[in-house]
């Protein structure tokens, strides 16, 4: 059956968890590039939990995971070698391949394995605004 598998990132809880609004894209500030990337990676969670949740009678599931620390090359460039070799970063690859997960949506994946993420995400109110914000700023309805 379809897969959709959304890369997020364990960075997702260092936007503090929370979800503002009123200034999702932080144009009212402060800004912060790395609590900018946390909130990206934390609402992606969310959408992915929302969509699994409207997809789960098509047959697709939708999930999304942590791809771990790759050793790209900005990575490289700005903190040395400290993560895993870029030939095997493969953890978006099981999610929407192996046997194992062909039934399993709206998980968050670390490491191959079922984690907890953000407990907003779990807040399906939260999800659900989130979603209508998304909506309004896309001009695209589902």
């Amino acid at each position: 059956s379809p897969r959709i598998v959304n890369v997020s990132s364990i960075s997702q809880s260092d936007g503090g968890g929370e979800l503002d609004f009123d200034n999702l894209q932080q144009e009212k500030g402060p800004y912060n590039a790395y609590h900018s990337y946390g909130l990206s990676k934390l609402c992606s969670v969310c959408f992915t939990y929302d969509l699994a949740d409207r997809l789960k009678d098509e047959g697709i599931t939708v999930n999304c995971l942590d791809p771990g620390t790759v050793n790209t090359k900005m990575l490289l460039a700005g903190w040395g070698q400290c993560g895993i070799p870029v030939n095997s970063a493969d953890n978006e690859f099981y999610l929407a391949t192996d046997k194992s997960v062909s039934e399993v949506t709206g998980k968050y994946f670390v490491s191959r394995r079922e984690s907890c993420s953000c407990a907003i995400t779990y807040d399906v109110d939260a999800r659900k605004k989130l979603w209508e914000v998304l909506e309004k700023q896309t001009g695209i309805k589902y």
